[in-house]
């Protein structure tokens, strides 16, 4: 058979792996998903086109169906379908590599993150050059916070592909969820010393930035690297200024913020899920930093209310019920909160767990904090907070519901135990503006 002039036979992609059924112009398209999906591009789309024109390679169907992983929406990931049923019927050709391939992509797009990532460390296990499930499977470790995991495999992926600044800016990244910042920063340096433009790198140094409260250095680095920002997918641009954001609301730079808010992050693609956590957590952020809002959580919410009735992982969940509460949605946070009891009511094993022992009371909690309940939400919040990170989220995006349990206590008015948490949650970093500002409020 022959596909636009190529033959399809079994060829190796660019990091030496055998792909099925594919033409030279099949491992081309992978070749470029693979690129633009680490490098956070803008061409990831084209695996779709290329997935339609070329049916017979498996592995192409694979990747057209997980680009619907990114939606993190189960209803969305419908879309995949077609793709998988074409992948389905070429399972005879595929290589072992492909077959468990395919699997753990359906099995994501499922909301099944555990089978998914089982299959992908054990693809990175065996076949260490494959960096696409590498960065796959770092999707599915933030939609469950398992950052020990996440780690080995990263070091396993870097170990192999040293050449490739993306996968060494994953190990960098994987070493700042585990709390080694000094280490994550020097990975993360060195790979931008291979790629100045490798965006995840610079994603990490924000991180570790703010972790170490180097406050001032991080505003300037990220400010130093925002003008490559734009080369990339609107989720870099978003996504980067949000990090910027919360270093300048460490030292309580209201206006500044609110700029990047309208100019950097939101309005853009308002119903893409990346783009409302990007806003809906920012937005928190003013807020827990003692910034005035403008209407802005009534723009915000319109979009929340169609994403909220899913339940994909409770840090999804709750953000976008957090965001409706702020909207004085109260009916229909009632009404998802009473679900989502149905939906934890209705899991077994760990996700009974994940949904009933963490995701309800975070809910709860940032729900009462929302509306100024503060006692409420100090008593849901303060148990759940050692093992939020199971909920999903990184551990930036997962500090509003830190802070949100000071600031609790700061307006509850208990003082002894407000001033413990935030000594504490400094834990013999710089003390911030803002750390400054809870302490007075005292």
């Amino acid at each position: 058979m022959h596909l636009f002039g190529g033959e399809t036979v079994n060829k190796v992609n660019d990091r030496g792996i055998e792909v099925s059924n594919a033409s030279d112009q099949a491992i081309g398209a992978l070749n470029n998903y693979t690129h633009e999906l680490l490098a956070l591009g803008n061409g990831t789309n084209a695996i779709t086109a290329a997935a339609r024109a070329m049916p017979d390679c498996p592995m192409l169907q694979a990747c057209a169906a997980s680009a619907f992983l990114y939606t993190q929406s189960l209803a969305e990931a419908a879309g995949a379908s077609p793709y998988l049923a074409r992948a389905d019927a070429r399972l005879d050709d595929a290589t072992e590599r492909e077959r468990i391939f395919i699997a753990a992509v359906r099995t994501g797009l499922a909301g099944d993150f555990e089978a998914a990532l089982r299959g992908y460390e054990q693809i990175v296990e065996r076949w260490p050059r494959d960096t696409l499930a590498a960065k796959l499977a770092e999707f599915h470790f933030f939609e469950t916070g398992a950052a020990e995991r996440q780690l080995r495999l990263m070091s396993k992926a870097a170990e192999a592909n040293p050449d490739v600044s993306h996968v060494r800016a994953m190990h960098a990244f994987a070493l700042e969820l585990n709390g080694r910042r000094a280490e994550a920063e020097r990975v993360a340096n060195a790979a931008l010393t291979i790629d100045p433009l490798t965006m995840w790198a610079q994603h990490c140094l924000a991180h570790v930035w703010s972790g170490d409260s180097r406050v001032a250095e991080g505003i300037a680095g990220m400010r130093t690297f925002s003008p490559t920002w734009n080369q990339f997918s609107h989720y870099t641009v978003a996504h980067n200024s949000f990090h910027l954001g919360a270093l300048l609301l460490d030292n309580r730079e209201f206006d500044s913020v609110r700029a990047l808010f309208r100019e950097n992050i939101w309005g853009f693609e308002p119903d893409a899920v990346v783009e409302l956590t990007d806003a809906i957590l920012l937005l928190w952020y003013i807020e827990l930093a003692g910034g005035r809002l403008d209407g802005e959580w009534s723009e915000v919410a319109p979009h929340a209310k169609k994403r909220v009735r899913e339940h994909l992982f409770p840090f999804l969940k709750t953000i976008f019920l957090y965001a409706l509460a702020r909207a004085d949605e109260r009916a229909t946070v009632a009404k998802e909160i009473a679900r989502l009891k149905a939906h934890a009511d209705g899991q077994s094993g760990r996700q009974k767990k994940v949904w009933k022992e963490i995701g309800v009371p975070l809910a709860e909690g940032s729900v009462a904090f929302a509306y100024g309940e503060y006692d409420r939400a100090a008593a849901a919040l303060a148990p759940i907070l050692p093992e939020v990170a199971c909920a999903g989220g990184s551990d930036e995006q997962r500090g509003v519901f830190i802070q949100s349990h000071l600031v609790s206590l700061v307006k509850g008015g208990n003082r002894e135990r407000a001033h413990r948490a935030i000594e504490d949650y400094i834990a013999g970093r710089p003390v911030t503006s803002l750390e400054r500002h809870w302490l007075a409020e005292i």
